[in-house]
């Protein structure tokens, strides 16, 4: 939403000397005043921005600006007829220890006391020293008595040449990824927990570590992304200490591949090498311009920002859109096929006609603009297993918003590469029910596309 041009004092007309100037300068302040309340309108909606008719993230929003829920009329908690779900017990091999504990065997009155079915019950505790294993390894050198010969010994394999195991570096990679930990709290909960004392230089080269073994499976998953069959992308933000220019997270999203990769631009050059100059799919974005590049029948155009533009523009044009945007996904839900959907476009074909002719001059900028997007905006009636909407992307960036938020921004390349490449074994983890530390401590590392 770009803002009205800004008047300077050096617009100002002089004062009048003749009748004709005095019309000159009645003409020239009723533009400028056209201009001002043009301003002030620009500015008022600014200020009244939110999560619902912007692209700003919920926790931006003004403290009690929220709509309110309609209170529900059920009670807390689970409702009549629900199924309730309990901890299995684990079965007697794999219990530590079994405590019989049976009744007396004579009653107050003197009769015998036969004891029936055992109730089970399970108690589950650390054990009382919960500590790190470590392993010295001795290397000697020798000397040939004879030639001089010097003989070194070497390290058994997979023994690292580093302090920290692999189990070890797992966790780390579990700990700074899925459990947005900082590098410092690691380091203090290894510390109390397992009695180990790392320095924090040592957990950065841990995280560095990790992140080399993971180069090789992320890329091969970056390089699925230009023949998927439908590719979200997004990004957002990232910081890097001590540089001038801000950082990106790209994230390309599969159902069950998520590729993050931070980078110091947002252009249009860097979502073509992330996604393919021809992508062999369906595209789903918002309206960003920079993915203007794939061809429309190959794009989808997020809905859920559609949306919010509808609901900002409902001010100044009625609320037409908005109300065929909710119908568009009320028929979604329940399964509309492309028929009812072509009568729905033709109908908001003609509330866009109608908004570019609306008297304000952003609002008809933005219908014009989905005019000349109207085949992306239908894309998912064409092709099945397509989205409306770029949620997604947008819910697999919410993780690494919440380490941004949590950590801060990292302070080199090294760090840079654990986020991004943690983060993708992270999400490849969850969408395909996998432990991450196990992954993580598998050995050589397995392909992150499914199957892998």
């Amino acid at each position: 939403m770009n803002p009205p041009p800004s008047l300077e004092p050096e617009d100002l007309p002089a004062k009048p000397q003749t009748l004709a100037q005095c019309h000159e300068v009645i003409d020239t302040l009723g533009q400028q005043l056209a201009q001002l309340r043009e301003q002030v309108a620009w500015l008022q909606e600014r200020v009244k921005l939110d999560s619902r008719n912007s692209s700003k993230p919920p926790s931006s929003d003004v403290a009690g600006t929220s709509r309110p829920r309609r209170a529900s009329e059920r009670k807390r908690g689970g409702q009549p007829g629900h199924k309730g779900t309990y901890r299995a017990l684990l079965d007697e091999g794999e219990v530590d220890a079994v405590h019989d504990l049976r009744p007396p065997e004579v009653c107050e009155c003197g009769g015998p006391i036969e004891p029936g079915r055992a109730l089970r019950h399970q108690v589950t505790d650390l054990a009382q020293a919960v500590r790190a294993e470590v392993q010295e390894y001795r290397l000697y050198r020798g000397v040939c008595g004879h030639c001089c010969k010097t003989h070194e010994s070497v390290l058994p394999a997979g023994v690292p040449r580093g302090q920290i195991g692999p189990r070890a570096l797992a966790l780390i990679g579990a700990l700074g990824t899925k459990y947005h930990l900082t590098q410092d709290k690691i380091r203090t909960l290894l510390g109390e927990v397992l009695g180990v004392r790392f320095s924090l230089g040592a957990i950065s080269q841990a995280q560095g570590v990790v992140a080399r073994a993971l180069q090789a499976p992320v890329q091969q998953a970056a390089a699925s992304c230009a023949g998927a069959a439908v590719l979200h992308m997004d990004e957002t933000s990232w910081r890097q200490a001590g540089s001038p220019t801000r950082h990106w997270v790209w994230a390309t999203v599969q159902p069950q591949v998520v590729v993050y990769q931070v980078l110091p631009s947002r252009a249009r050059y860097v979502a073509q090498a992330l996604a393919g100059e021809r992508p062999a799919g369906v595209l789903v974005t918002d309206r960003y311009a920079v993915y203007d590049w794939v061809a429309p029948e190959r794009r989808q155009v997020c809905w859920a920002h559609l949306l919010r533009d509808f609901e900002r523009i409902a001010g100044r044009a009625g609320r037409r859109l908005l109300g065929l945007g909710r119908v568009m996904f009320r028929w979604r839900a329940r399964g509309a096929g492309p028929a009812e959907f072509e009568r729905l476009q033709t109908r908001v074909r003609q509330a866009l006609e109608r908004g570019t002719r609306a008297g304000c001059r952003r609002t008809a900028q933005t219908c014009a603009h989905l005019l000349a997007q109207e085949v992306s905006l239908w894309t998912f009636t064409r092709h099945a297993g397509v989205e409306p909407t770029n949620n997604a992307a947008e819910q697999a960036l919410r993780t690494v918003v919440l380490k941004r938020k949590i950590s801060g921004p990292t302070r080199s390349t090294r760090g840079q590469h654990f986020v991004a490449r943690g983060f993708s074994v992270m999400e490849r983890c969850r969408r395909q029910d996998r432990d991450l530390r196990a992954w993580l401590g598998a050995g050589p590392m397995p392909s992150l596309l499914p199957g892998g």
